[in-house]
C-alpha cells in the first residue's frame, strides 16, 4: 500500500483530501504544519512514497518543506497544493 504525508494548513481542505486518498485505498498521514510534517517524517523513518505539501503556510511553508524533504530523499514524490490562481 502506497504512503502518502499530506501537509495542509487548512483543516477542511486536509480532511477533504485525506478522506479521499483513504477511500481510494491509500495510507494517509496528515499534518497541519511544515514543522509537524519534519517531525513525522523523521519519525517514521522517511516511509513515505508521497508527499502532498501545501505551499501556502506560516511558519515552515511549502517551498522549505519541499526543499527539506528533496535534501532527504531523492525518491519520495512530491505534489505541491496550491490555493492562488497562477
Amino acid at each position: 500500500m502506497k504512503r502518502i504525508l499530506v501537509c495542509e494548513d487548512e483543516e477542511a481542505i486536509r480532511d477533504f483530501v485525506v478522506i479521499n486518498l483513504r477511500r481510494a485505498g491509500y495510507e494517509v498521514t496528515d499534518v497541519a504544519s511544515g514543522e509537524e510534517a519534519v517531525a513525522e517524517y523523521t519519525k517514521q523513518e522517511g516511509n513515505f512514497d508521497v508527499a502532498l505539501l501545501d505551499i501556502m503556510m506560516p511558519g515552515m511553508d511549502g517551498f522549505a518543506l519541499c526543499k527539506w524533504i528533496r535534501e532527504q530523499s531523492s525518491e519520495i514524490g512530491i505534489i505541491m497544493l496550491s490555493a492562488k490562481s497562477q
